[in-house]
């Protein structure tokens, strides 16, 4: 059967369900990527050594921003073939394909030249120490080299993901991440290619999963093969793609901007704090999985629910999410305040960095609970096109989280630091559950009150120009 020919579970299984389950290969595929730079982080602290482990984590905020700028861009797209294919329009869905896998190519080989010129500057500017800044730019710069398959494999995760499929991509992922831990152990224990051969053990298993998921989508789902007339920019859509991708790659800009910020007070500290802070950031990435694939899945079921002008399900499916938010929320707060130090204790055994990374993360846990309601809030936000919403939403989260960062380090030290995130979070998510609100009684009830029943594609289109 076409694939055309199929509806989305999305758009017909009870909202919980259809959500959940289209949530657990995220969530399982999140926690693979987080993975990846986990396993850099284990293989060089324990077989290199400290400073190696300080090295990758003052690489990493730098190379964060410009894999989450590419990331950013596929989703947009993403999102705009959610709605597409939520309201039957494959031709448009196609259009949109074609060109944002051209214009998102040349942005990704742009933004690695751009990169690997300035990672050393940018290195120095974070205040990186002189016996970390050779391993930190050998590190980026290889990275940066290989960003065009981070950029394949995440346009085509979204794609498939925009049609309903979540499970096609996590097997080609689950591939690329033991591969990375084996080529770690070969090229780092066997081979002795220290910090630079994590790099390049990422940039081959990212590589892999790219093509095995290209050639993939482009055999199995014919809705989304793409030939050679595909491959073009069609201008009636540029402006389309282009707002929306670049809504979310500056929102994931502004996140990781905020942990440069942080990153270079960090840095002040002596190497064993900084190890450990920058064990502490990579666990707290782990750790938020759950709720950021949860909220992805609740990003994909708005935009095809609202494409499809199935408005009353948009609502059920945000009421539905409070569930996952509460549980979420508490169990991520208990686990990691009560487990921080035997997690911060797999990257190094020495007693200070340990120390350190288990000082932030039994701070941050505390606030984990707001911080996903500020995501809960901002997968609707994406999800109905509410763009400049989102977008100030994280401003607001980030700019704060800053401001406290260095106004509590001054007043009460590197503990006082820690507790800046939660601070943050309170600030942000008051933010995003007052324009959740205003989204809800202005926009969703109205246009859910007048529509006869959920399943009717004939009526008239409604006036969403609000959400813009």
């Amino acid at each position: 059967m076409d694939d055309a020919q199929v509806r989305s579970p999305l758009l017909t299984k009870s909202p919980f369900k259809a959500i959940l389950s289209f949530s657990i290969p995220l969530i399982i595929g999140d926690f693979a990527q987080q993975l990846y730079n986990a396993v850099d982080s284990i293989v060089a602290g324990r077989f290199i050594g400290t400073t190696a482990l300080a090295a990758l984590g003052s690489a990493s905020p730098i190379m964060n921003i410009i894999i989450f700028l590419l990331i950013g861009f596929a989703m947009g797209s993403g999102v705009i073939m959610s709605r597409y294919f939520g309201g039957n329009n494959y031709d448009a869905l196609k259009r949109v394909m074609g060109s944002a896998l051209v214009i998102g190519v040349i942005f990704t080989f742009v933004l690695s030249a751009f990169s690997i010129g300035l990672s050393r500057p940018f290195l120095k500017l974070l205040n990186t120490q002189e016996s970390l800044l050779g391993g930190a730019d050998n590190y980026l710069k290889i990275v940066f080299a290989g960003a065009i398959f981070t950029y394949l494999y995440n346009f085509y995760c979204f794609a498939v993901r925009a049609i309903g499929d979540s499970y096609t991509p996590l097997l080609f992922l689950f591939v690329s991440v033991v591969l990375n831990g084996l080529l770690d152990v070969l090229f780092v224990v066997a081979f002795k290619w220290g910090v630079e051969g994590t790099a390049l053990a990422t940039v081959l298993a990212q590589a892999l999963s790219s093509l095995l998921c290209t050639v993939y989508t482009h055999k199995k789902f014919l809705l989304l093969r793409l030939t050679k007339a595909d491959l073009k920019v069609d201008r009636k859509i540029v402006w389309e793609i282009t707002s929306y991708s670049l809504s979310m790659s500056i929102q994931q800009v502004f996140v990781y901007v905020g942990r440069i910020a942080i990153q270079g007070l960090v840095n002040t500290y002596p190497e064993n704090v900084v190890a450990g802070v920058n064990s502490g950031t990579r666990l707290d990435a782990l750790l938020q999985t759950p709720m950021r694939g949860y909220t992805n899945a609740l990003t994909t079921y708005t935009a095809q629910n609202f494409g499809a002008k199935k408005y009353k399900r948009v609502i059920e499916g945000y009421k539905a999410s409070w569930i996952a938010v509460a549980a979420v929320g508490v169990l991520s707060t208990l686990f990691t305040v009560f487990a921080a130090e035997a997690m911060v204790s797999l990257f190094d055994d020495n007693a200070e960095v340990i120390a350190a990374g288990k000082g932030y993360l039994a701070d941050i846990g505390w606030g984990y609970m707001l911080m996903c309601i500020i995501v809960q809030s901002q997968s609707v936000f994406k999800g109905l096109g509410m763009l400049k919403t989102f977008v100030v939403s994280t401003l607001i989260s980030i700019i704060f989280r800053i401001g406290f960062s260095y106004l509590f380090e001054y007043y009460y030290g590197l503990d006082g630091m820690f507790w800046a995130p939660a601070a943050s979070w309170v600030i942000g998510s008051s933010y995003c559950l007052v324009f959740m609100m205003i989204a809800y009684f202005k926009i969703l009830r109205p246009l859910a009150a007048a529509q006869p029943y959920d399943d009717d594609f004939a009526q008239k289109e409604a006036d969403v120009s609000a959400l813009k």
